[in-house]
């Protein structure tokens, strides 16, 4: 079972209130146009869960939830409006007939279920995916899931995106809110859909996160969601180490003297705004050395970081290259269209990524920035400068920066990235902030 997500909550209360407000007497329909199927992956008893707890997260743990894991496909619409047929993984916890006889010993209400919709990192590969991680062995294995719904008793919502799971083959809309907004709200809608025709206990109750490119959509998702779900309260979103405002970030890295620190993430944002913008053309944008069969290649969903580096030619992974910290921007980037885009206000590539920023809208739910002010990926000043611009137009935010000397992972050659290692610590931060909100402590 992966661990790289799994940390010690020690301050999470496991058996503690789950939220009272509805039921699951307030069914909605919402989710009747998303939902195409359902197929259980896992379902897992309380007590072996409870075994995996203790071994991952918390040996000192006496309770877990029972684990029901189930692949959820779905209508959804992508970024240039044509109908996807998506997918994504949903984990719901179930109570013990031993808590349930607790809460009622304590006068509470009978245990419903909060909903925790979770964006996962940047991946390349399919093989990353939520609903294929969770089906390559034979025991729970997306360890966020068993984080969040065996530990700490939320439904756990995670899309695998477009681009990924039931829709590889589709080029993944990379850093575009609307498309990514949508495949999320839709997947939130499909996954209620499933939980309230199968008896699932729901109040209702709405948290949103997620990490790097997750930050990212889990605040557009947070938007979608206040404009247009009033079926649900959303309760608090946390997103964490996202780019907020892609132009700013562009700015930073869109320059022939810098030195890439991860050229994927580059390469991905020219390919899928090409693919998805009729007025952007990747032959003028990168490198007239690199084919668009290379760009093809690298991104169809079967290789990761390093080898979509060395097929773009900017890695040689046999001489110690793997295309971290060791390539110039115009080494990936057109040095006519690097030059446009600094010099000119209008350039297209500016304009789409201004209409791609996050930071320009005030959100009416309790909002968290959680990310590691070492971050050398996603500069800690996305979550700085989008805080004290919500913060200034009345927003309930909060800061959370967390330094490196507290993260269990530091940087080593296996592991040579803060933004990284600072995943697993984020979540906790995360979970226990959330928690908080569930038991009313916030």
């Amino acid at each position: 079972m992966s661990s790289k997500y799994i940390v010690a909550l020690s301050i999470v209360a496991l058996l503690s209130a789950c939220g009272t407000d509805g039921t699951s007497e307030n069914k909605v329909d919402t989710g009747s146009a998303q939902f195409v199927g359902a197929t259980v992956i896992d379902d897992i008893n309380a007590s072996t869960m409870l075994a995996y707890v203790q071994g991952a997260i918390d040996v000192n743990a006496t309770n877990a939830f029972a684990y029901k894991a189930v692949k959820i496909t779905y209508n959804t619409v992508n970024e240039d409006n044509a109908p996807v047929v998506a997918s994504g993984l949903l984990v719901i916890p179930t109570a013990t007939d031993a808590y349930q006889a607790y809460r009622a010993s304590q006068g509470q209400a009978p245990f419903s279920v909060s909903m925790l919709c979770d964006n996962h990192k940047t991946i390349f590969a399919d093989a990353e995916a939520p609903t294929v991680v969770e089906v390559s062995d034979s025991v729970p294995n997306y360890s966020l899931a068993i984080l969040e719904s065996a530990y700490a008793g939320f439904a756990g919502i995670y899309p695998d995106y477009i681009g990924f799971g039931a829709s590889k083959g589709t080029v993944h809309p990379y850093i575009m809110k609307k498309a990514s907004a949508r495949a999320s709200l839709d997947m939130i809608k499909a996954s209620m859909k499933y939980m309230e025709d199968n008896g699932v206990v729901l109040n209702h109750q709405l948290y949103i996160t997620g990490y790097s490119e997750g930050g990212y959509i889990a605040m557009a998702t947070a938007q979608k969601v206040e404009n247009e779900l009033g079926s649900v309260n959303l309760m608090g979103v946390a997103p964490m180490a996202g780019p907020y405002n892609v132009k700013d970030l562009a700015d930073i890295e869109i320059n022939a003297t810098r030195t890439m620190v991860y050229p994927g993430f580059l390469a991905d944002l020219a390919y899928s705004y090409d693919h998805y913008y009729s007025d952007v053309n990747i032959s003028e944008v990168v490198n007239p050395a690199i084919t668009f069969s290379q760009f093809q290649l690298a991104f169809n969903g079967d290789y990761d970081t390093v080898a979509i580096h060395t097929i773009l030619g900017l890695a040689d992974p046999a001489n110690g290259d793997y295309g971290f910290y060791t390539h110039k921007a115009d080494e990936l980037f057109d040095t006519n269209f690097i030059n446009d885009y600094q010099n000119n206000a209008n350039s297209i590539m500016k304009v789409k990524f201004e209409d791609n920023n996050l930071d320009n809208w005030t959100p009416r739910s309790k909002m968290n920035f959680i990310q590691c002010v070492d971050d050398e990926i996603i500069p800690f000043s996305e979550s700085n400068n989008t805080y004290n611009i919500f913060k200034n137009n009345g927003a309930d935010v909060t800061l959370t920066g967390i330094p490196t000397a507290a993260l269990a992972q530091q940087q080593d050659a296996t592991h040579p990235f803060v933004h990284v290692n600072c995943g697993p610590t984020a979540y906790g931060a995360a979970v226990q902030w959330f928690a908080a909100i569930r038991n009313g402590d916030i």
